[in-house]
């Protein structure tokens, strides 16, 4: 019903256009005109009429089409965009990112003590490079600390206590979901180029290239304002069983916590599970607004999870991009329309 009215009020602005070109056409100097008649009809003739007379009606005439051209040209785009908007379903982006979306696996096969990780990364650029959550390409060991002896036993030998360490994953890969146009058995290589662990944000790059005339697919930025009870849809390999969706909405924004100082979180309710990690916040209009990174998990807490703010996320590609020598060139989206242009962090 909704479009059907959009349309029919673009067709009557559109003949009111018209009426008004056509006004202006016939009207103007007294010399295009014969005299008045007796019944006070205009009787147009033309055996008088000069050529610059001619070529000032050509000129009028034109103008008038080309601001009638651009009227009409806006009306429909203002139409197109308000049908887009009415229509859009937030869940079809599940479908539209599948070639966007990778399932991670990060692995020590050098240290069978190290337990596997698994989570999400996500393509932003069409050379390949990929978002990801530091925790998830990272791991800790705790490790004795022999710089800084606690003092001797009393056999006077030294004592030393333990410190942790921060490690990446010699082995980071990722895998397509099953309905993507890539093989789905295909396993891929990722090289972590930068990570930060304030950010808790990771850039990693696609080691292996696409057939000649194809491109990875990247997820675009959005370049507008989040705010509370904006849709949202979280893409992720929820509990490493693949590709998954879920929808809810932005609860809030700005959210800080006093271990994560650096950053700046959209809370969101909706569903995030193990896996979830790294996936990417898409809003109504495809674009991304953030880093799915961590829930609260309590008996009295439900549905409040976390994702790093774009804001945030554009800070760490610029610092990686400087301290690892890299471009990212990524896309981005506006609200209403869906139109892209290359940006570098």
């Amino acid at each position: 019903m909704k479009k059907k009215l959009l349309i029919a009020v673009a067709v009557l602005v559109i003949v009111a256009l018209v009426g008004l070109a056509g006004c202006s056409l016939v009207s103007g100097n007294s010399t295009d005109n014969a005299a008045n008649n007796s019944t006070g009809t205009n009787i147009v003739t033309y055996e008088n009429v000069s050529q610059t007379e001619l070529e000032s009606a050509l000129t009028r005439y034109r103008e008038i089409a080309e601001n009638l051209s651009t009227r009409v040209t806006e009306l429909e785009e203002l139409v197109r965009q308000s049908i887009m908007t009415s229509q859009t379903n937030i869940g079809g982006y599940a479908t539209v990112y599948v070639n966007s979306v990778l399932n991670l696996t990060c692995s020590e096969p050098s240290n069978a003590n190290v337990s596997t990780s698994g989570g999400t990364g996500f393509i932003i650029t069409e050379d390949g490079y990929v978002l990801t959550n530091n925790h998830v390409v990272a791991y800790e060991l705790s490790e004795i600390d022999y710089d800084n002896p606690l003092g001797r036993n009393l056999w006077g030998q030294l004592v030393y206590g333990t410190k942790t360490t921060t490690h990446t994953y010699s082995s980071v890969t990722a895998t397509f979901d099953a309905a993507s146009d890539y093989t789905a058995s295909a396993t891929y290589t990722l090289e972590v180029i930068y990570r930060d662990p304030s950010y808790d944000l990771a850039l990693c790059k696609i080691v292996e290239s696409v057939p000649v005339g194809e491109n990875w697919k990247p997820i675009p930025f959005y370049e507008g304002a989040v705010v509370r009870g904006d849709e949202l849809l979280l893409l992720g390999n929820a509990k490493g069983f693949g590709l998954s969706a879920t929808s809810g909405l932005v609860s809030a924004t700005g959210k800080t916590f006093s271990d994560s100082p650096q950053l700046t979180f959209l809370q969101t309710d909706a569903a995030i599970n193990g896996g979830n990690s790294g996936g990417p916040a898409i809003n109504i209009y495809g674009g991304l607004v953030g880093v799915v990174n961590s829930k609260f998990v309590s008996t009295n807490i439900e549905n409040m999870g976390f994702a790093i703010e774009l804001s945030k996320v554009k800070e760490f590609l610029t610092i990686a991009q400087t301290n690892a020598s890299v471009t990212v060139s990524y896309k981005t989206v506006s609200a209403p329309s869906s139109t892209t242009n290359n940006n570098a962090a």
